[in-house]
């Protein structure tokens, strides 16, 4: 999930080598055993997590779901499903077969990490809704929110990375979204270029990564630093204003990210209630497992009460790291 952006730790920045190593590490995982509230060596054990994928049927194949799972039997694979989420199962077998069977190639199932379901199934959008996606790169979100939608809400997916247009394009037509045009603008700077009036936005934020890295790998926090964390969540606090000023009173955004840091998360979405008394954190009713509700304070910085309402995924077998967080507009 180097989503439009999102992972840019794996794209910038400089490492350190020897002890610095060492030290970066240290930092790193005494960070994660404050924010989980663990042990540093289980801290260390969540960061190291062997991520396996899961499976959601698309409900805008042509195909009906019981004949593409009959098709997924047929082929073998072996299932299990998501209680939190109908249509979607973890993967017990082999991924990399199913990523080349005609199922995926022709659009009939999406192959993701279940984390990345969630913001989807918490802004549950409705038919005839505009929304935008404002990270939207490669599309696995924004083809999971037109199927959530019946294949009839009115969709801008835009992503700020040129590059990354085509990917979104082809995940699009592929997986048989319609309804759906595509943008090319900064986030931070969104409000400039499109009409507000959106009843439902998906700001999946760019984020540092941390819930996709896995310490066990030596060369893991090359490119993560503390410096890099609040440098993002300056980012992220740009693109939340400028996403909030085109959304219409009554409407819903969900914040998200694929990090652990606090900065990132809990930060940007507090400083946002403070400045902005029209938002409002409503809770997200999903049974997940491993879910946490949101940090209250961090390093002497007390959060917005109402962050307990916002989910924090710690990571395991089938779920990446991720926060998400559910604002309405209240006028």
């Amino acid at each position: 999930m180097a989503r439009s952006g999102k992972g840019g730790a794996k794209r910038s920045g400089r490492g350190k080598s020897g002890g610095g190593k060492q030290n970066l590490r240290k930092v790193y995982l005494a960070r994660l055993s404050k924010i989980f509230g663990v042990r540093e060596a289980q801290a260390e054990r969540l960061a190291s997590v062997q991520l396996r994928s899961s499976i959601r049927v698309n409900a805008l194949s042509p195909l009906s779901e019981d004949l593409i799972l009959q098709k997924l039997q047929e082929f073998g694979a072996e299932l299990q499903p998501i209680p939190w989420c109908p249509g979607a199962y973890h993967v017990l077998s082999d991924k990399r077969a199913l990523a080349e069977s005609s199922l995926f190639q022709e659009g009939h199932v999406y192959i993701q990490n279940a984390s990345s379901l969630i913001p989807g199934l918490a802004m549950a959008p409705q038919a005839g809704e505009r929304i935008l996606d404002v990270c939207a790169a490669p599309g696995g979100k924004t083809a999971h929110m037109q199927a959530l939608a019946g294949g009839e809400a009115d969709i801008t997916a835009n992503d700020a990375m040129k590059p990354r247009l085509k990917k979104l394009e082809e995940v699009l037509t592929t997986f048989h979204v319609d309804h759906t045009r595509i943008t090319n603008f900064e986030g931070q700077f969104i409000d400039r270029h499109l009409d507000g009036g959106f009843d439902r936005i998906l700001l999946d934020a760019q984020c540092s990564g941390e819930g996709m890295l896995d310490v066990s790998h030596p060369n893991a926090l090359r490119f993560w630093s503390v410096e890099r964390v609040i440098k993002m969540s300056y980012l992220q606090q740009k693109m939340l204003t400028a996403a909030w000023k085109l959304l219409k009173p009554g409407g819903v955004l969900i914040y998200s990210t694929c990090t652990f840091g606090p900065e990132e998360n809990e930060g940007p979405v507090s400083r946002h209630l403070k400045h902005h008394p029209d938002a409002k954190i409503e809770p997200i009713d999903l049974d997940i497992p491993g879910r946490m509700p949101g940090l209250k304070s961090w390093d002497g910085q007390a959060f917005h009460p109402d962050l307990r309402h916002a989910v924090r995924i710690q990571p395991s077998e089938f779920l990446e790291g991720f926060f998400v967080c559910r604002l309405r507009k209240t006028h």
